[in-house]
């Protein structure tokens, strides 16, 4: 009994309850000290308050010169050992960003955005540069786990960013704000990228860049300027550099331009003191490069070439084991013209399970030029296996006739909208129509009125029809298509289509009345809904009111594309042409549509005078008031 109760008094165990820890790692000492100067070491060792979690460190640790070598980072103990592998610069100041990566071993409570300072030389330089990175296209920023940098090059040569690493680099976090400091004076060329290969240089074609027009100049004396002093004061010594949380005190409001509101003034005028403040555009350069991802025979009667992007050139097809009789296809290019199909016409060809090609079309080199490259593709196809049953001995069992399938644009269950035709989508190409062969009538009275219509081929879609209608409001409507309606190049047609639909009620939707001002040339005028879907276009090049009738009920969103070279599309930029992407604005909120109601809208589209992102500027961002929005019933 006593030993049995000795035992139990002498078991050691972790005491249960109290308050989880929440609190963030703390650092006790440092060599050398935190913002120290003339430092001659070759490593960095930094001691903390309880055990560090280092995974992943070594990819998301920013240093800023940035280094040919990586360090090599290790734990040793509750101290984080960072070993340089290269000879350190003279008197220059070096920042170590760590972002969110010290985080404890246990909790994964985070020292955000904690900076290591400390320079070779007998001072600290202390400028900087701070902004926002966003996408030109949608004043977004890219929802991608691959890092984002923005790069200050002294080295003035336009070359340089694909060339060598930058002198200073800071990490754009996932909200889109960077920040690069301790800098020393002078003048520097400013570049963001999206690095996907870590490199610090734009050697991927697919990377996303960002850059302004003019070079920064930065020099104390642009600012009312206090050099640091070069020994830390005794109480500061452990804390962080700068232990400032981007997404706590940066909030992205779109307009004309980029606006940052500011929830902790103090914060912000520490943040960027000795900084200017630029607002970067980032776009893709139209470089992707051309080639032939793929193609397939999944119908017997088509021939499928998928590109990887839009062709540049036409592709020609020679047939290699088949001799062709006449017009051996008839060629389909799908709407984004990066796919074709070929449909073959003879049925001899056709029928053969191995088709030959030697193809011509276009590609990208190693020098980034379009040449023509030449391939044999192989097309076979093998018919799909029929399900097997019982049958009837001696029984013949006739196959039934080949049919095509058509589809339509509506149905018993969805209104039909009252802007909008009728469509027809058939699953080959349609050689012939004969319109006495589809019906379409309401009712009124017990009694069918036929209702007038025209049918339409599609300008830009070989399969497609349009039945264009005017239709009356909340009506019910009985669409019947008989065989032979339509006939494909095959000469196969469809069984009898019957479908009863309603119309949609014209008081169901709403309208926006865009008054504009401020027009200087060309725009495209765009209505977004909550899917990021643009459902109303409107190309304009001068003040006026313009409607957007027939919208759903829902929340939209207002877009200007600054269409500068009029060619009715976004065009991107091209950084050794000094060409940067077309801007776009966005009217402020969302524009929430009524049943039955106008909202009427007054917006002032004339570029406000910012000094972004061409000429930087040391007052950072400003905040613009949203233009008038009204309501009114139709």
């Amino acid at each position: 009994m006593v030993l049995v109760i000795l035992a139990q008094c002498a078991k050691i165990g972790s005491p249960s309850g109290g308050p989880k820890d929440i609190a963030p790692p703390v650092l006790l000492k440092s060599q050398p000290l935190n913002r120290s100067t003339l430092f001659t070491g070759t490593k960095i060792e930094l001691t903390f308050d309880e055990y560090i979690n280092s995974q992943g460190m070594s990819q998301e640790l920013v240093i800023s010169p940035p280094m040919e070598e990586t360090p090599e980072i290790r734990m040793r103990g509750k101290t984080l050992v960072i070993d340089f592998m290269e000879d350190l610069r003279e008197n220059t100041t070096y920042t170590l960003s760590f972002g969110e990566t010290v985080k404890d071993l246990n909790e994964g409570n985070i020292l955000r955005n904690f900076e290591f300072v400390f320079s070779t030389g007998e001072k600290l330089d202390s400028l900087g540069v701070l902004g926002m990175a966003v996408q030109a296209f949608d004043l977004d920023f890219p929802e991608t786990e691959d890092p984002f940098f923005v790069m200050l090059y002294e080295n003035q040569s336009d070359s340089a960013p694909l060339l060598e690493i930058p002198d200073y680099v800071g990490k754009i976090t996932p909200q889109g704000a960077f920040l690069i400091n301790n800098v020393r004076p002078g003048t520097y060329r400013l570049f963001a990228l999206q690095d996907l290969n870590r490199s610090y240089k734009y050697d991927v074609p697919e990377e996303m860049i960002g850059f302004i027009d003019t070079t920064l100049l930065l020099d104390p004396g642009m600012f009312e300027y206090k050099f640091p002093d070069t020994i830390p004061e005794p109480d500061s010594l452990l804390a962080d550099s700068l232990d400032i949380d981007l997404q706590d005190s940066l909030g992205l409001d779109m307009e004309d331009t980029l606006v940052v509101e500011v929830s902790d003034s103090v914060m912000l005028a520490e943040l960027g003191k000795y900084s200017l403040y630029v607002d970067i555009f980032l776009f893709q350069e139209d470089n992707k490069p051309q080639y032939l991802a793929d193609y397939a025979r999944d119908d017997r009667r088509k021939l499928s070439l998928y590109f990887n992007r839009e062709l540049s050139q036409r592709v020609k097809m020679k047939p290699y084991n088949f001799e062709p009789a006449g017009d051996w296809f008839l060629l389909e290019e799908h709407v984004m013209k990066d796919t074709l199909d070929y449909w073959l016409r003879d049925s001899l060809v056709y029928k053969m399970d191995s088709l030959q090609f030697l193809a011509e079309y276009p590609v990208t080199d190693s020098l980034q030029q379009i040449i023509t490259y030449y391939d044999t593709l192989k097309f076979n196809y093998r018919e799909p296996k029929k399900s097997t049953g019982r049958r009837k001995s001696n029984e013949d069992i006739e196959e039934p006739a080949e049919k095509i399938t058509l589809s339509t644009g509506v149905s018993a269950s969805q209104p039909q909208e009252f802007h909008r035709p009728l469509s027809f989508e058939f699953q080959h190409p349609v050689f012939s129509t004969d319109q006495s062969r589809i019906s379409l009538t309401n009712k009124e009275d017990s009694l069918k009125i036929p209702v007038p219509y025209s049918l339409e081929k599609d300008s830009t879609r070989l399969r497609k029809y349009f039945l264009k209608v005017d239709w009356e409001s909340e009506m019910r409507y009985f669409l019947d298509i008989y065989p032979g309606a339509f006939t494909d190049i095959y000469g196969l047609t469809h069984d009898t289509i019957s479908i009863i639909f309603m119309s949609r009620g014209i008081e169901w939707y709403g309208r926006i009345l865009l008054n504009l001002s401020g027009v200087d040339g060309p725009k495209i005028i765009q209505v977004i809904d909550k899917d990021g879907e643009i459902v109303r276009v409107s190309r304009i090049s001068e003040n006026g009111l313009f409607e957007f009738p027939f919208l759903a009920p829902v929340g939209y969103t207002l877009k200007v594309v600054h269409d500068d070279n009029g060619n009715g599309e976004w065009d991107t930029g091209s950084y050794l042409e000094g060409i940067q992407p077309e801007s776009v604005s966005y009217h402020p909120g969302t524009i929430s549509i009524r049943s039955n109601f106008d909202i009427e809208i007054n917006w002032n589209l004339k570029k406000v005078e910012d000094p972004a992102p061409d000429e930087p500027s040391t007052d950072g961002p400003g905040l613009e008031l949203p233009e008038s929005q009204e309501e009114g019933k139709f």
